[in-house]
């Protein structure tokens, strides 16, 4: 399977990697609308691209997020290819589970893909169906030190997703899961901890792009040697498992 040009939208395409991947599809002659609550991030993003169209958005409020996929809808037609990049990432400190910083984790990571769920893919379902991807992590694939609030809620995207994945076929609504390694970005840029294999942006924005248009398989999962490692630990009888992850812990701790 081939995904052809048509509309798309995404939701973080301001800037790291949904901005890289917003270029790549426009190139391919998508039309591209740009979601993100930083207006003028999504405009320099536009005027690379006369295909790419800006339509401002927070994600934490579900009346605007109806009104943009209606919106872009109206505006467009349709909407065949949607990409859910948003993230929020604050690095913590081990044993804190602070309520404030874990409701604005939760609300941008996994909220904000529910309040766009149902307008959206009633409009897919409208339209005769449509690809409906998140970008989730390897983060999720396992409970990761320090990592309790992200870890989470890309543990849960990747539930959820499974269980779309099933319930959305019928309606010829695709899901895709999209689980990178670490990726140079504004939200990478605040960890102070070593991350193996660390990609370029505009690699894992290829890669995304290739996966996308170039199957309809689920999982989109890379590098490949990041993904086997953590899916390897996650196989781990508990015990090892436990000792392990606690040799992730700072020697301090």
């Amino acid at each position: 399977m081939t995904l052809q040009p048509g509309v798309a939208w995404i939701i973080g395409g301001g800037s790291g990697i949904g901005a890289a991947v917003a270029n790549k599809l426009a190139e391919r002659g998508w039309t591209v609308a740009i979601s993100g609550r930083r207006v003028e991030k999504l405009e320099a993003v536009a005027k690379a691209h006369a295909g790419i169209v800006p339509y401002p958005l927070d994600v934490t409020d579900s009346a605007a997020v109806s009104d943009t996929v209606n919106k872009i809808a109206a505006d467009h037609g349709r909407i065949d290819l949607f990409i859910f990049g948003a993230a929020a990432w604050q690095p913590m400190e081990v044993g804190n589970y602070d309520f404030e910083q874990f409701a604005t984790v939760v609300d941008t990571n996994y909220l904000g893909v529910i309040r766009v769920a149902n307008p959206l893919i009633a409009q897919m379902t409208r339209q005769g169906g449509g690809h409906f991807a998140v970008i989730a992590s390897v983060a999720g694939y396992f409970g990761l030190p320090r990592s309790a609030a992200y870890s989470s809620t890309k543990a849960g995207l990747i539930n959820l997703l499974e269980t779309m994945r099933s319930e959305l076929a019928p309606k010829k609504v695709i899901v895709r899961m999209i689980a990178p390694g670490f990726v140079k970005s504004e939200l990478t840029a605040k960890n102070d901890f070593p991350m193996p294999f660390l990609m370029e942006t505009d690699d894992a924005a290829g890669r995304i792009v290739n996966g996308l248009l170039g199957s309809d398989r689920f999982e989109i999962a890379f590098p490949r040697r990041m993904v086997w490692l953590m899916k390897t630990v996650r196989w781990l009888p508990y015990p090892v498992f436990f000792w392990l992850t606690g040799k992730m812990l700072p020697k301090d701790n």
